[in-house]
């Protein structure tokens, strides 16, 4: 690798960037500056030439078809952020439909925990069997798992493409999810349309770095978030009214509609141009020197059977690290069977075990095949950048409180505070905004303070989540709620947006892959922290029931949802005392 591989003048300032350990540790001019003019990686868009990231070779940003086909770009991966965060968090309140429907219990339970029940740790509903837990589950392990294989192919055979097919997958996958006759054919559903969400959130934001010049690139990955956000926000609540007023394959079918309006603005994206080049007929596209008809000159076919990825980079051809997809793909599922099924199974018994060594042993083979490949699937100096491995790992952090925020809320209004479900549906609209609107403003922040930046919202989400936890009044509480959603979702966003400015632009897809399992791993955590507030019924608050029980349950619920609000907030304050900590060790350094 060499400083100046992106396209920069070589000479002193790629040197400099090499030395301060920037995108890659030497690929791009800084540590917070990500040169868009290199070429996509195979075509990056789908076979562009260098420039792409820019909007073409020597052509004005302004272009009338750059623009347009970056517009479209926009409204797609908007969607599909919608697709996958309202899938997420609308599901989970069908899931005692979907056990009663599909795993009804052959007897009635006597504790009341188990009687058709809210959600367990495992995302399951507790009233049928437990197989009904890999309803989510299932899409967890399959997105968690393959992420960071989804996002280097898309960089290799095109972010656009990928976006398709991921789209394809998904909307396909919903569909078969609303027509399952039974829980395995839904679970196998669900295990698509998590592959489906792989292959959309990495090549998604990719194309955004693509398609966007650095100028436009964070405003437009922060609309596109902040759309997402309320979807994240709006999800469980859409899902309950669903559930109740038609059934919970209405929530299967919303998806449907999204991921094809989404496939029609990733199509229209300047199909033969690729968003962001200059506009070129589809015969010239097609031609043997460029767009489609360039597959000769990147392997054909017959490279890709003989072994070869079938594309060019940085002038050679790249082969496909099959080796590396096997072992950092069993890692991965390991892994995630682990957080998810470790509440169910006991953290020290001996299946938890199994999994953990198991994903040490494949994490092994993993980084040694990525040392010793020609082209690694995941290029190691990656973690050798310092603002995006502080972005990531406190992005993981953020994510993991915001589960438990969008869990916990919505409990605490129905019990706590004894609202219905329409009402609660109606107080929760304020954090709702909040955290959309954070996703705009976090496209706005500049990379070189996107670590501090990080560091106050992790503090001010703490604060929200500890005010939550000791509000006495309901406006109290959702003003607190606010404030925290705010915090939060601006953390969120800022860490899929920030990573993007300060990596290399033709490896966006790889970078975002791993940031993305990083967070999917950590919304696991999230998931198993809030366990024991989702095993209380949310309807037993203090205003709901007048007997002894009832008020057990609810003092039993206010007390877990309290320590979970308590535990995140608390993982916050360390994680950004450890950010502050960084950036001072780094002003000391340059001083």
């Amino acid at each position: 690798m060499t400083a100046g591989r992106g396209g920069d003048a070589p000479g002193a300032r790629g040197k400099a960037g090499a030395e301060r350990g920037g995108a890659y540790g030497e690929a791009v001019a800084g540590p917070y500056e990500a040169s868009g003019s290199g070429p996509v990686v195979g075509g990056g868009l789908g076979g562009a030439e260098k420039g792409a990231v820019d909007g073409g070779p020597g052509s004005a940003p302004g272009t009338g078809g750059a623009v347009r086909g970056r517009r479209w770009v926009l409204v797609a991966v908007a969607l599909a952020v919608c697709c996958v965060q309202l899938d997420a968090f609308a599901l989970n309140l069908a899931l005692p439909q979907i056990a009663a429907d599909l795993a009804p219990a052959p007897a009635p339970a006597a504790s009341p925990d188990a009687s058709g029940g809210p959600v367990s740790a495992g995302g399951a509903g507790s009233g049928g069997a437990g197989g009904v837990r890999w309803v989510v589950s299932g899409y967890l392990l399959a997105a968690g798992s393959l992420m960071v294989g989804a996002g280097r192919l898309g960089d290799l055979w095109g972010r656009r493409r990928m976006l398709l097919l991921g789209l394809a997958l998904f909307g396909a996958a919903s569909a078969a999810c609303a027509l399952a006759p039974g829980l395995p054919a839904l679970v196998a559903a669900r295990v698509v349309q998590g592959a489906g969400g792989a292959c959309l959130m990495p090549a998604g934001l990719a194309l955004l770095t693509g398609a966007y010049p650095p100028a436009l690139r964070g405003r437009a990955t922060g609309w596109a978030l902040g759309l997402g956000g309320v979807a994240t926000a709006c999800g469980p609540f859409v899902g309950g009214a669903l559930t109740q007023a038609l059934s919970w394959r209405a929530v299967c079918w919303l998806n449907v509609p999204l991921a094809c309006c989404a496939a029609v603005a990733a199509w229209a994206a300047e199909r033969p141009a690729r968003a962001g080049c200059p506009a070129r007929s589809r015969r010239a596209g097609r031609s043997p020197r460029a767009g489609w008809g360039a597959r000769s000159a990147r392997g054909g076919w017959r490279a890709r059977r003989r072994g070869g990825a079938g594309v060019r980079e940085r002038g050679r051809a790249r082969r496909w690290d099959w080796p590396g997809l096997v072992a950092g793909t069993a890692a991965l599922a390991a892994l995630g069977l682990f957080v998810d099924r470790g509440p169910a199974w006991g953290w020290w018994s001996g299946a938890s075990a199994a999994s953990l060594g198991a994903c040490g042993v494949a994490l092994a083979g993993f980084v040694r095949r990525q040392r010793r490949a020609p082209d690694p699937l995941v290029d190691l100096s990656l973690f050798r950048n310092g603002p995006y491995v502080a972005l990531t790992g406190s992005g993981a952090v953020a994510n993991a409180a915001t589960v438990v925020f969008l869990y916990v809320t919505p409990l605490a209004l129905q019990g706590t505070w004894a609202l219905s479900a329409g009402e609660a549906g109606c107080a929760f609209l304020a954090p709702a905004a909040a955290m959309a609107g954070a996703g705009v403003v976090a496209g706005r922040v500049a990379p070189s303070r996107a670590v501090a930046v990080m560091a106050g919202c992790l503090v001010a989400g703490a604060v929200g989540l500890g005010a939550m936890a000791g509000a006495g009044t309901l406006p109290r509480y959702l003003c607190a709620a606010t404030a925290a959603g705010a915090a939060l979702g601006l953390a969120n966003a800022l860490t899929l947006a920030a990573t993007q400015a300060v990596i290399d632009p033709r490896r966006a897809g790889e970078a975002s892959g791993v940031t993305k399992t990083v967070v999917t791993v950590a919304a696991g955590l999230g998931v198993a922290l809030v366990g024991p507030t989702a095993g209380v019924p949310a309807g037993t608050g203090a205003g709901a029931g007048a007997e002894s029980g009832a008020g057990a349950g609810a003092g039993q619920a206010a007390r877990a949802v309290d320590g979970a609000l308590w535990v995140a907030a608390l993982a916050c304050v360390v994680t950004a005392a450890a950010l502050a900590g960084w950036l001072r060790a780094l002003t000391t350094r340059d001083a």
